[in-house]
């Protein structure tokens, strides 16, 4: 199943663009706003990389999740929702949201 998202960075009114996200078919990709100005995430700011943008977008979502070693992950599952460790479950419930920076995702609902 598709699930599209619209990326944001807080303080910044103009979306980053489109994240489209099939996650049990492996697919990742995202449609850039050419009228936004602000900080990229990583996976916008190395074109010139090795890794097919789809393994860019992948790793950036899936890193925006806790660590399954985590002393508090059987905790941090239940809160969530889960029935198991799920990376894409924990971002889709924190909206994409992590510490380190200001990205966060909006889910567009049809």
């Amino acid at each position: 199943m598709l699930d599209r998202y619209i990326l944001k960075h807080e303080g910044y009114p103009e979306s980053i663009g489109e994240l489209l996200i099939d996650y049990e078919e492996d697919s990742y990709d995202f449609m850039k706003n050419r009228n936004y100005k602000g900080p990229l995430p990583f996976f916008l700011q190395f074109e010139d990389s090795l890794l097919s943008t789809s393994e860019k977008i992948k790793m950036w979502v899936l890193s925006r999740s806790p660590e399954q070693e985590y002393e508090f992950i059987d905790a941090l599952i239940e809160k969530a929702g889960l029935e198991a460790y799920d990376p894409y479950g924990f971002f889709k419930y924190n909206n994409g949201k992590f510490i380190p920076d200001r990205f966060y995702v909006e889910l567009i609902r049809d």
